[in-house]
């Protein structure tokens, strides 16, 4: 998908500037050469891309390119309402201080790897690009001259921590769904926003694992003691509970994790064979530590050390302990090969989803029957590291549904970002006026 953009290189001293145009505002990869996209907090490898309004430096992107062009980066920020939508009545004078675009600068070449890369990374906000409002935002990130072709999108918030939540997380009062689902319960106080109406005024979203096309949105409180608003509903915000993602190591390119078959070197790259799995819809729920979906770069090569049993709990402990270049470029990309294990479904596609996909299931990750080996199998062309996915298939929305081919339990381990934004009458924009993430345990 192509999206059409326009930008300005910087602002104009008249202050008359055209809110960019955008056919998608979502996160999203516009080029097979880019790979390895994130965005987190700086320094926090597993966390959703929140910042606080007023803070430095506190996003980190970074992503590979693959064709080793070199190329120029350039990138933006635009500010989106609630929805996800342009906030047509401010423009980027009103919310960005300096300039309206900056350049990638910081950038490495792979070292001593089978498949040559060039790392790119950045910190946001910054001297040339920072932000002063709340809300919403969309990074666009594109080449030099080609403001109209990004090459690719990624979602972020700014909150301004004006309210505090406090959260809980049960089994659904839905008879039918107490087995299979998760649901939330919180309260917010909002004593500094001076509110005249909450319910016209100030709304709510959740997330599930950083999944935004499963959201809760539009939530209003059920009941108002003053400037405490209540959201203790029954059997409305609900999210099946899933099951633990399945676990992909490819660590390393020298020995087999748990999740390994076979690990092949090849003149032209690695080939790495995952274990034959089956769907898990029917199995009982079993507690395995996961990423919640999400992924880490990683590289155990390093050390030359076999892969323990708990591969994940070692990656953790161990991955804020390599340097830069250990970690980034001395690592090799490898094309992934998983198989799923049961007879074909004519009138169903099946895809590899995840962090990895941008929870969106992409052409080149779906799934093809092979009468040789009895399932479906995919591939992937993955850096080395450590990945959550699931397989899915398309609900009525269009959106990935996890529930035909691994189930849900309302035992899952998961994670919720509870957003507030807050429009007063006559406001101009969606003030995020408070974020927390929290998570589920049994």
């Amino acid at each position: 998908m192509k999206i059409k953009l326009f930008l300005p290189l910087l602002f104009c001293v008249s202050g008359l500037h055209a809110q960019p145009d955008l056919d998608a505002y979502e996160d999203g990869v516009y080029r097979d050469y880019i790979k390895t996209v994130r965005l987190h907090v700086n320094g926090l490898a597993l966390s959703q891309p929140i910042a606080a309004l007023g803070s430095t430096n506190s996003l980190f992107l970074s992503f590979d390119e693959l064709d080793g062009q070199g190329t120029i980066y350039y990138y933006t920020v635009l500010h989106c309402d609630r929805y996800w939508r342009p906030s047509e009545s401010i423009t980027q004078f009103d919310y960005l201080q300096g300039y309206r675009e900056g350049e990638i600068r910081d950038y490495d070449i792979s070292s001593g790897t089978i498949q040559n890369y060039l790392h790119y990374y950045l910190t946001l906000p910054n001297d040339e690009v920072n932000w002063s409002l709340s809300g919403n935002y969309l990074l666009v990130v594109y080449e030099r001259g080609l403001e109209n072709d990004p090459i690719l999108t990624r979602r972020f918030m700014v909150t301004e921590n004006a309210v505090s939540f406090t959260t809980s997380i049960r089994r659904s009062n839905i008879v039918s769904l107490r087995n299979t689902c998760q649901e939330i319960d919180f309260s917010v106080e909002t004593e500094q926003l001076n509110m005249r109406n909450p319910r016209a005024e100030f709304t709510c979203t959740i997330l599930q694992n950083g999944r935004w096309e499963n959201r809760i949105e539009d939530i209003v409180p059920r009941t108002i003691l003053g400037t405490f608003l209540d959201y203790n509903y029954s059997g409305k915000i609900v999210f099946p509970g899933g099951k633990e993602f399945r676990n992909m190591d490819i660590s390393s390119m020298i020995y087999r994790s748990e999740d390994v078959l076979d690990v092949e070197e090849y003149v032209e790259g690695f080939s790495t064979v995952l274990i034959t799995r089956e769907p898990r819809d029917r199995l009982a729920y079993l507690w395995r530590r996961d990423l919640n979906g999400m992924f880490v770069p990683f590289n155990r090569d390093y050390m030359r050390k076999h892969i323990p049993p708990d591969s994940l709990a070692s990656t953790l402990n161990l991955v804020q302990r390599y340097n830069y270049r250990e970690q980034q470029l001395n690592m090799e990309y490898s094309d992934v090969y998983a198989t799923l294990k049961m007879p074909p479904m004519a009138d169903r596609n099946i895809y590899i989803v995840g962090g990895m996909t941008d929870w969106k299931m992409l052409p080149e990750y779906r799934m093809t029957y092979d009468d040789r080996v009895g399932g479906y199998i995919g591939k992937m062309y993955l850096k080395q590291g450590y990945y959550n996915y699931g397989y899915a298939v398309a609900d009525e929305l269009g959106r990935p549904d996890f529930s035909l081919l691994e189930g849900d339990w309302y035992e899952t381990e998961n994670q919720y970002t509870l957003l507030g934004y807050y429009r007063p009458l006559g406001g101009q924009y969606d003030q995020l006026v408070g974020a927390v993430s929290f998570g589920t345990y049994y």
